[in-house]
């Protein structure tokens, strides 16, 4: 009797040990983007901006409507996806109704400032999404810095080692090009073009100038509210033409793990830490528990320092553990949360048991469906 009851406490350590490591979500390290250690520079005398050196600026391809207005983004797009605001002034216009033709507007007082782009399908000439490292070597005139001007303000970007790897910048007449480039493949994964002023406003490398620093109103409360919820909309777009694009399922989002997400990036900026224990409500595991989410495997990304979603979601994709997470194939849904600069996005595998409630809610629901359609039919049937 003593002997069974032995091996029954072992079993049951066992698979508590078991339960506790299986359920227990992985953590990486957060991110820190390259403004956090960016340098703005003022001197007093600069370089002029030199007469060559600037690529002919392209007469084809979706970067012609930079610095054209509205009327011609609808007379050839059509209407977007959604409308949302960002922290520079400017409203994007998201079209993502498919992964291939994904690309983004950015909208300032009517007119195109500047265009981001990640389908494939996209004629984003002279570059291409997918296209190697090398050939975008051979064919475009790279420099480490490059320069911008703003009216007489004189603007120089230095681009660092793992810049011109990864984050290119090109420059062309009146117009550049963020190329952002997988680190693993050597494909370029996303292309922005951008007039020089919103350059200036992004900031994204180390930055000398002479002059005035181009600078917006810092946006109100209640609209910083509405920014944070479209960069998580796009956080969660980003995630899934990612995923897409190295042949793997998109993922479902999820409104409580949106949630959850979100409070882990509000809490991070107000309480001014970057982790993924949280000083008041614990590590990732308690906070999933506290909102009453099951799942068998969790797993979150956490950044801050980016300037924006686009640039948030190619730093995942660059750091090979949080690559490893937002490709991984076991996770079926995620949810994005962002408070000003701080993102968190998590990712999660539900349990057999949730899954199978969804299917029977879902074959219920179309059951409903088909009844409803029947019945309507029935009633429009006119008598002889």
């Amino acid at each position: 009797m003593k002997a069974l009851f032995r091996i029954l406490m072992v079993c049951g350590a066992v698979a508590l040990i078991g339960f506790m490591f299986f359920n227990t979500p992985k953590e990486n390290e957060p991110l820190e983007g390259p403004n956090t250690n960016s340098n703005i520079i003022p001197q007093t005398q600069l370089k002029q901006e030199p007469a060559i050196g600037a690529m002919t600026r392209p007469q084809t391809g979706i970067s012609t409507l930079i610095g054209k207005g509205t009327q011609t983004v609808l007379e050839q797009y059509g209407e977007p996806a959604r409308k949302e605001p960002s922290s520079f002034g400017y409203q994007w216009w998201v079209y993502n109704e498919d992964v291939s033709t994904f690309f983004m507007i950015g909208i300032d007082n009517n007119i195109v400032t500047q265009i981001y782009i990640a389908g494939q399908e996209i004629d984003a000439f002279p570059f291409k999404v997918g296209q190697k490292r090398d050939e975008i070597y051979r064919m475009t005139i790279i420099d480490y810095e490059v320069a911008a001007t703003v009216g007489e303000n004189i603007f120089i970007f230095s681009m660092s080692e793992e810049d011109m790897q990864t984050r290119l910048l090109i420059k062309f007449d009146g117009l550049y090009a963020q190329l952002y480039i997988d680190r693993e493949t050597s494909e370029l994964q996303g292309i922005r073009y951008t007039d020089s002023e919103t350059l200036v406003l992004h900031q994204p490398y180390e930055m000398s100038y002479q002059g005035e620093l181009v600078r917006r109103a810092p946006p109100s409360s209640f609209l910083q509210q509405e920014i944070d919820v479209a960069s998580a909309n796009q956080l969660d777009d980003l995630l899934n033409v990612t995923r897409v694009h190295h042949d793997l399922l998109p993922l479902e989002m999820d409104e409580s793990l949106e949630e959850a997400a979100r409070m882990h990036s509000e809490d991070m900026k107000v309480q001014n830490f970057l982790a993924h224990e949280s000083p008041t409500y614990g590590d990732l595991k308690k906070r999933l528990q506290t909102q009453k989410i099951e799942y068998s495997e969790a797993n979150e990304n956490l950044a801050t320092a980016y300037f924006d979603a686009i640039e948030a979601m190619h730093g995942w994709t660059n750091s090979p553990e949080h690559r490893k997470v937002l490709l991984n194939d076991r996770y079926t849904r995620v949810g994005s949360g962002a408070f000003v600069d701080y993102y968190t996005q998590i990712y999660l595998e539900p349990t057999t048991q949730e899954v199978g409630r969804e299917e029977q809610d879902n074959e219920e629901t179309k059951n409903e469906k088909q009844d409803s359609e029947e019945s309507t039919d029935k009633s429009n049937q006119t008598l002889p």
